[in-house]
């Protein structure tokens, strides 16, 4: 006989047959997990407190995070040895120093050779901004005078363009004061770039370490649970962040040779666009469609402007479908397990509650979220405990999911 049932068999002992008759065993139990999820919302509300005040402390750390999941299975690579068993592998420490090494030799030859280019582009778009202006303009008022005011349409596109609504004005304006100053902190903040990389560095070094003192304060009860929701973790941040990098680079590289194919003058800053707005899942490949299909309506290009244009737009249909239909669901879908919609869902309140950094950290802290629930069910109700993700990614994820929350015989 298990311990649970010694407990309720007890409990039911203590219990009088009126109270057995009024259910008080089933509200005594309901009581105290009630009083279990308001304790943990009490802690999740300091914490978020605490959060606040720390944020760039902690927004610095889980950037770290993030980049040392990314760079895990490089890590593992390095250590195999290369030349039979015989080999002695390289340790955690000089595994990690190599991979650090490599990396930073690629980014110099990167931006050796690549530098160039975008520093001509940047000229560029400087000197021809204001010919884009006018040609915007210009392209307008044929709109105007060839398509809506023929058929008696009283809107005037140029008109909008040049005196925009005040939404419209409203909303750009937000836009602006979120994302250039993150854009500016990003490309000028060279020396929080080499914090993050050196958290992550420890991080590879020591977590591993970290984890296993931590695993050895834990009862043999809680150690079971502990390690499988360890198990979930990894699982879940790695799949994410590798998953979610691949599809950025690949929408990148892509995009910058399509745009270069079609002739657009900014092809490599429109790329590295691509792989920035790419991190955001979901809607991250629409928002990177926008400038280029700009690039090709008002700027120079082999083709006409609205042929360019629509080419443009049905080039990054494509690499949306594939990267949603064929990348998503295989690198980044079966690690969050989250369905598109609640995944458009968290995206927007993250955008919300934490601005653009909201939005990079909703789909994984949401899967994190999930998965951290359905452990402490298993905890409270002492079921057998094993790992969620494995168990969604094996089978079916909707029956997946019904038994999360039953016994496993």
């Amino acid at each position: 006989m298990s311990s649970k049932e010694t407990s309720d068999d007890i409990q039911a002992a203590a219990l009088t047959p009126v109270q057995e008759g009024l259910g008080l065993a089933k509200w005594r139990k309901l009581l105290t997990v009630t009083a279990t999820l308001l304790a943990l919302f009490a802690i999740c509300a300091i914490f978020v407190l605490l959060g606040k005040a720390i944020h760039h402390t902690l927004l610095l750390f889980a950037l770290g995070g993030l980049v040392a999941y990314a760079l895990e299975p490089l890590v593992a690579f390095a250590q195999r040895p290369r030349f039979g068993k015989k080999q002695k592998a390289l340790g955690k420490t000089a595994s990690v120093m190599a991979v650090f090494t490599g990396l930073f030799l690629i980014f110099a030859g990167g931006v050796w050779w690549l530098g160039s280019h975008a520093g001509k582009q940047m000229k560029i778009l400087q000197q021809d901004a204001p010919a884009y202006r006018e040609r915007a303009f210009a392209m307008a008022h044929d709109v105007d005078a060839n398509l809506l005011k023929p058929r008696g349409i009283e809107f005037s596109v140029e008109d909008t363009l040049r005196n925009p609504p005040p939404e419209t004005s409203a909303y750009v304006s937000r836009f602006s004061k979120e994302a250039l100053p993150f854009l500016a902190h990003t490309a000028s903040g060279l020396a929080e770039s080499l914090v993050v990389l050196l958290i992550a560095m420890y991080l590879l070094i020591f977590a591993t370490h970290m984890k296993e003192q931590a695993n050895r304060a834990l009862s043999p009860f809680l150690l079971k649970y502990a390690l499988a929701w360890e198990e979930d973790v990894d699982r879940i941040l790695g799949g994410f962040v590798r998953g979610q990098l691949l599809i950025a680079l690949v929408n990148g590289l892509v995009a910058a040779v399509g745009l270069l194919l079609i002739g657009v003058h900014l092809w490599l800053i429109i790329g590295f666009f691509v792989v920035v707005a790419s991190l955001i899942p979901v809607i991250g490949p629409y928002i990177a469609a926008v400038p280029a299909v700009l690039a090709a309506l008002i700027g120079p290009t082999h083709l006409t402007p609205v042929a360019g244009a629509v080419v443009v737009l049905v080039m990054f249909i494509v690499i949306n479908e594939v990267g949603s239909k064929i990348l998503y669901p295989k690198l980044v879908g079966r690690a969050l397990n989250l369905h598109e919609v609640v995944v458009l869902f968290v995206l927007f309140a993250g955008l919300e509650v934490g601005g653009i950094v909201g939005t990079l950290f909703a789909a994984p802290v949401a899967s994190l979220a999930i998965v951290t629930i359905v452990h402490l069910y298993r905890l409270w109700q002492e079921l057998p405990e094993e790992s969620i993700a494995e168990e969604l990614s094996e089978g079916d994820p909707a029956n997946s999911r019904i038994r999360a929350f039953k016994p496993t015989r």
